[in-house]
């Protein structure tokens, strides 16, 4: 029975010895984890390949969606960033948006998405955007660009910086905004 035991025992007692020996002195890392850019500390995350991230939502059945070629999971702060990055929201005022970027962040607790490489956005209804660095709001269903955006819609293509896009209100503003109304490509 003891002979039995043995190995658990060893397995055990690695483990433990795993978890005493960078509490010891001088045997903690002084530099960052490789990877990580100077100043910034390192933060336990999960490397994934490719992810495809879904949340449901039960009281409502609602549901969004995230696909990445590359991404990592920051589990302390609740976080997926990816590369290559699809979304697909079907919440509230945002059902039917897809989003492409080159990178993008999800905040799970804040309930928003960064676009620090910019992104392109697509609605149902013929509704299009190309953005500068972007973050949307899903809890707010709001899209803020602070850089440079195009904006276009049946029968409308618009220019401006500081595109602010309301979807549960049915509101969009920009600064400096140059734009072409198309009548003919209006619905009637």
């Amino acid at each position: 029975m003891n002979a039995r035991l043995l190995p658990w025992g060893v397995f055990a007692g690695l483990v433990l010895a795993m978890a005493v020996l960078p509490t010891l002195r001088g045997k903690v890392a002084v530099g960052p984890a490789a990877g990580t850019p100077q100043g910034l500390p390192a933060r336990p995350e999960i490397l994934l390949a490719t992810v495809d991230v879904r949340e449901y939502h039960d009281e409502s059945g609602d549901w969004n969606r995230l696909t990445a070629e590359e991404a990592s999971y920051e589990y302390a702060r609740r976080t997926v960033t990816g590369t290559r990055v699809w979304v697909h929201l079907m919440e509230k005022a945002l059902r039917g948006t897809t989003v492409q970027a080159p990178a993008a962040s999800w905040d799970f607790d804040r309930a928003s998405l960064s676009f620090p490489e910019g992104a392109r956005l697509a609605r149902e209804g013929g509704w299009e955007a190309d953005v500068s660095p972007a973050t949307l709001d899903i809890a707010g269903q709001i899209l803020r660009v602070p850089g440079p955006a195009t904006l276009s819609g049946p029968g409308i293509t618009a220019s401006g910086r500081d595109l602010v896009w309301e979807w549960g209100g049915g509101k969009i503003t920009m600064d400096s905004p140059r734009g072409r109304f198309h009548p003919a490509k209006v619905p009637r």
